[in-house]
C-alpha cells in the first residue's frame, strides 16, 4: 500500500512539472523576442530629439550620433525628405508641417521642461523666468536676478559669469552647472 501512495505522489509531481513546461517556454520566448522599438534606447552618446509629426510617430526619440533628419524620417516611416539634409543635434525639435508639400519641416529647440526632464541642460541666454524656476533650487527671485543680469550685460559669454548674479556663489553655482549651458555665438 505504501508503494502505491509514493507512485501516485510521483505521478502528480511529474504531471505538475510537465504542465509548467509550456508556461516557462512561453515566458522565455516572450523575453527573448522583446526587442526595443527603433529609436527608443538611450546611452551615453545618444542624441535626444523630439519629433512632432501628424502621424503617431510624434514623441521623444534617441538616435545614434551622426544620424540625419532624413534618416530619422525614414526610420520613423515619415514620408518627408528635406533637400538640405542636416545632422541631428541633441535638443532639436523637428516639426513636420501638415499638407501635401512633403518638404515642410521646421527645426526648433525642445522646450526647457522636456530638456530638464531628460537630463539635458538649458541655454541660460534663452531661458525665461518660468523655465529658470524649473531648475531645482532656483526660485522666482534668483530667476529674476539672472534675467536682470543677462539684460544688463547683453548675454552670458560663459557660464562662470553667473557668479556675478546676486544670490549665486560657489555652492549655488556648482548646483546650477548640470542644468545650464551657454550656446556659443555662430557667425
Amino acid at each position: 500500500m505504501m508503494m502505491f501512495e509514493h507512485q501516485i505522489r510521483g505521478i502528480i509531481a511529474v504531471s505538475i512539472i510537465l504542465a509548467m513546461i509550456p508556461l516557462v517556454y512561453f515566458l522565455a520566448q516572450t523575453q527573448m523576442n522583446s526587442k526595443s522599438p527603433v529609436l527608443s534606447v538611450s546611452g551615453p552618446e545618444t542624441i535626444i530629439i523630439e519629433v512632432a509629426a501628424e502621424n503617431n510617430e510624434s514623441g521623444i526619440f534617441f538616435a545614434a550620433p551622426g544620424t540625419s533628419v532624413n534618416q530619422i524620417f525614414s526610420q520613423l516611416g515619415i514620408n518627408r525628405i528635406i533637400p538640405e539634409d542636416m545632422k541631428l543635434e541633441s535638443g532639436m525639435k523637428i516639426c513636420v508641417l501638415p499638407g501635401e508639400d512633403h518638404r515642410g519641416v521646421v527645426i526648433l529647440r525642445m522646450d526647457a521642461a522636456k530638456r530638464l526632464a531628460l537630463g539635458m541642460p538649458i541655454d541660460v541666454n534663452l531661458a525665461n523666468l518660468e523655465e529658470l524656476t524649473l531648475i531645482p533650487g532656483v526660485g522666482e527671485v534668483l530667476s529674476a536676478n539672472i534675467i536682470a543680469h543677462r539684460e544688463k550685460i547683453g548675454r552670458f559669454e560663459k557660464l562662470e559669469q553667473l557668479m556675478d548674479v546676486k544670490g549665486i556663489k560657489e555652492k549655488t553655482m556648482s548646483k546650477l552647472m548640470p542644468y545650464l549651458y551657454v550656446e556659443p555665438l555662430t557667425l
